[in-house]
């Protein structure tokens, strides 16, 4: 089972947190239907890209202005297909536990999260996952939506500004920590390779290849593979067990290699 040492955490959200690729197909694919626009040319690009750009690039006539038609069709996603929205499993333990030192006591949690959200999402409809699906974790202190940078995925913009406001939340002035980038799509990985993270990737939206192929460091099916070996104020260890193998098999050395690591650890 490897393990990565990381500062700080940084978690996409749609496909990543919350399971809400199938809502979004849908509502692209009513929005593809009464412009006539080809859904499988328009897929191939939409997920992790945000809303504005996808509106620009294919539905060049649909008015935009203040961004009322990104909220609108954000807002269908979170209110019209809420039955077929849930969280990926692992998400909402793995949030939690990131807050809590490794030893706490019941209830004690870090005074401020090791962790943030970058999505390119809209805020409506990112806070609106944390205003329900999410609302017993509620949101971090540093969360960045589409509207936060010039740049969306796969420019690493919306990760380094995460990044360094998670140093400035902990009056970090590092000029370089390491971080751990969460994505379920080719453009996030691209941006969170970008950014200079270690990526460990979800096939809830993509085959394990293209995530892969977009540089992916780890390959997973979702978050229950992923706990914490340790959680400290300067270091975070995570522990990903059985992740994808490139070649289409399971790591079968998995064991073996943590086996190695915990011997090295008590050698030290």
């Amino acid at each position: 089972m490897p393990s990565i040492a990381v500062d700080y955490v940084l978690f996409d959200l749609d496909g990543t947190l919350v399971s809400s690729t199938d809502a979004a197909e849908q509502a692209w694919l009513k929005l593809c239907e009464k412009y006539n626009v080809d859904y499988n040319t328009l897929s191939q690009v939409s997920h992790g890209s945000r809303t504005e750009e996808i509106l620009a690039k294919f539905f060049p006539d649909v008015d935009n202005t203040n961004n009322q038609a990104v909220k609108e069709f954000e807002l269908s996603i979170a209110n019209d297909y809420m039955d077929i929205v849930c969280l990926v499993p692992g998400s909402a333990d793995l949030l939690i536990s990131l807050d809590r030192p490794t030893g706490s006591l019941p209830g004690e949690v870090f005074h401020h999260r090791k962790w943030a959200v970058v999505t390119s999402g809209s805020p409506w409809v990112a806070h609106a996952w944390f205003d329900n699906l999410l609302k017993s974790i509620k949101k971090p202190e540093v969360f960045i939506t589409a509207f936060d940078v010039a740049k969306g995925k796969p420019d690493p913009a919306g990760y380094a500004l995460a990044t360094e406001q998670l140093k400035k939340v902990w009056n970090d002035d590092r000029k370089e920590v390491n971080t751990v980038v969460f994505e379920d799509a080719p453009v996030g990985v691209k941006a969170g390779k970008a950014n200079g993270s270690i990526v460990v990737a979800l096939t809830s939206t993509y085959d394990k290849e293209l995530l892969f192929d977009a540089g992916a460091d780890y390959v997973v099916e979702d978050l229950t593979q992923i706990c914490l070996r340790s959680n400290k104020t300067n270091e975070t260890v995570l522990i990903i067990t059985d992740p994808l193998d490139r070649d289409g098999d399971d790591d079968e050395d998995n064991d073996d290699d943590f086996d190695d690591e915990e011997e090295d650890d008590n050698n030290d």
